[in-house]
């Protein structure tokens, strides 16, 4: 599917739409194993960023208003009815802004950090001392691989993970520590009503007390002995998460 130049894959037979809005310098073939796990209830879209995947990255200047604005106009041009949006990474903060734009079911934030911990601040702040040194990308690859992966999970998908991001337009990769401390999460959460579930990693990248006092109505839960990539590495754990986040009568195991 194509629409507005992005790139999409759209798959399963259930009725509910669901939106899955991959992270920063990474594509959304990464959810390939979640969408097919949530097939049977969701009709599941799978949405390239503009400079990542197969959407190119042409005039449009990365940043966390154009890419919220963007995906929640793709939203409105390609869905007709509201949908459940998960995110992972920079795509659970894009998730939080659009639900204050578009009417939403619901939010699923998979380790998004908004708000951010003190050391996510800290660890961006340092790859923007690193962006205009010699030797950028293979630093920044190093960084991903102790910072995302847990030393149980560097392997060839992890590799392939980092090259993949590694490998993102110039734009992309320097716009996000640029901007991350920009992020006002009181004023962005404020205007989230639908239902909200923040699923953090072994070590999450949000911060949990302050997400619990901006978001009253906050679900949480935890993935242990899980990277950031959360969504690759634990599916199963994530999809009944959601199913049990969204039908409260049933029970996830």
């Amino acid at each position: 599917m194509n629409v507005h130049g992005w790139h999409s894959k759209v798959g399963g037979t259930g009725t509910i739409p669901l939106v899955c809005v991959h992270g920063w310098c990474c594509n959304s073939t990464q959810f390939d194993r979640l969408s097919g796990l949530l097939g049977m209830e969701f009709r599941v879209y799978q949405p390239d960023l503009p400079g990542h995947g197969q959407t190119p990255l042409g005039d449009f200047a990365p940043g966390f208003d154009t890419y919220a604005t963007a995906l929640a106009d793709w939203i409105a041009a390609t869905i007709p009815e509201p949908v459940v949006l998960v995110g992972h990474s920079m795509g659970g903060a894009l998730s939080l802004m659009v639900a204050g734009l578009v009417p939403v079911r619901a939010v699923i934030n998979l380790d998004g950090s908004l708000p951010a911990k003190a050391a996510t601040l800290a660890a961006q702040a340092a790859i923007r001392t690193w962006l205009d040194e010699p030797g950028f990308r293979e630093r920044l690859a190093n960084a991903l691989r102790e910072g995302f992966f847990l030393p149980s999970e560097r392997d060839a998908e992890a590799e392939e993970v980092i090259r993949t991001m590694c490998s993102a337009p110039e734009a992309v990769l320097r716009f996000l520590p640029e901007k991350i401390g920009t992020l006002d999460a009181p004023r962005i959460l404020s205007k989230v009503s639908a239902p909200l579930l923040y699923v953090g990693a072994e070590n999450p990248r949000f911060d949990e007390e302050q997400a619990r006092q901006l978001i009253p109505h906050l679900g949480l839960a935890q993935i242990r002995n899980t990277g950031h990539f959360l969504h690759m590495r634990a599916p199963e754990h994530i999809a009944r998460l959601i199913r049990s986040f969204l039908n409260p009568t049933s029970k996830a195991e």
